[in-house]
């Protein structure tokens, strides 16, 4: 999915608390429509993934209005 585009990512401000972390809006080569929430890690050289799901509806209008 971060490999594909379009690529939306937003920071989460609400859940900074120790680390910075972003949501991903994006599609799977396979055209899965996914929400991960993640963050970065080593100087930014690896990504941890906090949760991963399916978009809800509402993410997913929110994506094609962007694309």
């Amino acid at each position: 999915m971060f490999f594909n585009e379009p690529l939306l990512t937003l920071p989460d401000p609400v859940h900074c608390e120790l680390e910075i972390r972003f949501h991903a809006l994006g599609r799977t080569d396979g055209s899965r429509m996914l929400h991960i929430t993640f963050t970065l890690r080593d100087e930014h050289t690896r990504l941890r993934v906090i949760s991963a799901r399916d978009m809800s509806r509402r993410e997913r209008s929110y994506y094609d209005q962007d694309r």
